[in-house]
């Protein structure tokens, strides 16, 4: 009678959609990666483009992949998810299709984890490329924001506020943290990626809830932007266009403008599934309502 194998200590979610012109380079940059224990779910989202021939040839030459194509295209926030659900390690990672890891990035977020059992992830610090893979020096992700204090509601209400006044700004960037290596205990107590726009905020702020965010001060993630891909979007203000990426079902007009701003109801819902304390969950009540009506008012002002 045979053993069953123990699975690999890490997986790496790739979602992708029509990425034939960077995924291989992406794919490549995991391979060539200094630790070795991982599997690799590669999620096609129905891809109409060479994605699908460039990802069944990888998986044909590494047992370690493995590639799962959609029968039609369930928007980019299920494609996310998918790519974890179908994972059953102790760490996990997702992967974006344009961007490139380093080959110390596995280990050294890995070696953080290790060293701080409580952390619900670690990343290391990023460079933005165009799609040429130049550095965009208009975007300095050098000096990332710390989100290690000692209790989840610190953490919480750090994250939101930073994110609330800097994204927009583009000075702060989720993909630093959501591309980072997470413990999948963690990660799978979040309601994972929802279908508003931000929800990548959405979902850092629910795992800051479980635990510090600790970062690697070396660079080792080339994160793409500027490209025909969903931040290319945000980043030109077509949001009816980036809620077509994220989930086509939600991209009428009204459901556009609720998944502009849902995200601050959704705070509120973390807050209350959360494990904290009750009078802890109270105060974070406060502290989300007050948040809601400083953006009421930015809004108001700017009519």
């Amino acid at each position: 009678m045979t053993s069953k194998a123990a699975p690999p200590r890490l997986t790496v979610g790739l979602p992708v959609y029509n990425g034939d012109a960077c995924v291989a380079e992406a794919i490549e940059s995991v391979i060539a990666q200094t630790f070795t224990d991982w599997q690799m779910n590669i999620c096609d989202n129905a891809s109409t483009d060479r994605t699908g021939e460039i990802c069944r040839d990888f998986a044909a030459r590494d047992t370690r992949i493995r590639y799962v194509r959609n029968q039609e295209n369930i928007g980019l926030t299920r494609n996310f998810n998918k790519a974890f659900q179908l994972s059953n390690s102790e760490l996990f990672k997702w992967v974006a299709h344009d961007d490139i890891c380093l080959p110390t990035f596995f280990e050294r977020c890995i070696e953080a984890l290790d060293a701080n059992p409580t952390a619900a992830l670690a990343y290391p610090l990023g460079r933005a490329i165009d799609g040429d893979g130049k550095t965009l020096d208009q975007y300095d992700w050098t000096k990332a924001h710390r989100y290690d204090q000692p209790t989840g509601a610190e953490r919480f209400q750090a994250l939101t506020a930073d994110f609330d006044q800097l994204n927009r700004a583009g000075t702060q960037n989720t993909g630093m943290y959501l591309f980072g290596v997470m413990r999948s205990s963690l990660l799978g107590k979040t309601r994972l990626h929802m279908s508003h726009m931000w929800a990548d905020i959405s979902i850092l702020a629910e795992l800051a809830l479980e635990g510090p965010f600790i970062e690697v001060p070396e660079m080792l993630s080339l994160l793409r932007v500027e490209i025909p891909h969903a931040s290319a979007m945000m980043l030109q203000g077509n949001l009816q266009a980036w809620q077509e990426i994220l989930d086509p079902r939600y991209a009428s007009k009204f459901g556009t403008l609720v998944s502009r701003y849902r995200r601050y109801g959704e705070y509120f819902v973390s807050v209350v599934r959360s494990d904290l304390e009750l009078g802890t969950k109270a105060r974070l009540m406060g502290f989300c309502t007050a948040l809601v009506a400083r953006r009421a008012y930015n809004l108001a002002v700017r009519q």
